[in-house]
């Protein structure tokens, strides 16, 4: 027993079970600590979109995947373009009431996707527009530093409704019907961000 805790193999093995047990302790603290809801995150968004916090009723939840609520927590899909997975009714900033999406893009860099929170404002008298799309989060996408405030902000003070009816959407390359988005260096990944935005034509549009 004694030449068993002297081995140089038992050390090491024990020393390497040692650290795996600290340091899994310390990643199930940091997780519990710095874990953020998604009712936070959404609160973050918003107040990211507007500049202040805004409170979302349960009124005015047309759709979350995040829910308890069954009617509400599916997520609506568009084949092969991505999907809606939150929209809520907000007071109009610029008009009589928003609807802010969360819609996530597919066809991205080696498949990936990009999810974005787009503000679509309602006014009397005129068709809605797009007011404001933000970057949410991202999966396999290694060039998003391409994907600047430029990028974004070429989606913005769109005619949803006109754009919809004239079949358009947005996309990276030319092509027909295209409104296009080009970027330099990162197509796939910018693909995945308009594909995201498409999302919300087709909803608008059809609704």
């Amino acid at each position: 027993m004694k030449n068993l805790f002297s081995n140089v193999w038992f050390r090491c093995i024990t020393a390497l079970l040692l650290i795996a047990c600290v340091a899994g302790g310390l990643l199930a603290i940091l997780n519990d600590v710095l874990y953020v809801s998604p009712a936070e995150r959404t609160a973050r968004a918003v107040k990211k979109i507007y500049g202040v916090e805004k409170v979302i009723e349960d009124q005015d939840i047309i759709l979350d995947v995040d829910s308890e609520d069954s009617s509400k927590n599916t997520a609506i899909e568009y084949d092969g373009v991505g999907k809606i997975t939150k929209i809520f009714k907000v007071d109009g900033e610029n008009g009589d009431f928003d609807l802010l999406f969360q819609s996530t893009g597919y066809e991205g860099y080696k498949g990936g996707t990009i999810t974005v929170w787009v503000l679509v404002s309602y006014n009397s008298g005129a068709n809605p527009s797009i007011e404001k799309v933000i970057l949410e989060s991202y999966e396999k996408q290694t060039l998003m530093s391409k994907l600047g405030g430029d990028f974004y902000s070429k989606f913005e003070l769109t005619d949803v409704t006109t754009a919809y009816q004239e079949g358009k959407h947005f996309a990276p390359t030319d092509g027909d019907n295209v409104i296009l988005n080009p970027i330099t260096g990162a197509t796939k990944s910018a693909n995945a961000g308009c594909n995201a935005v498409n999302c919300i034509l087709k909803y608008v549009g059809e609704n």
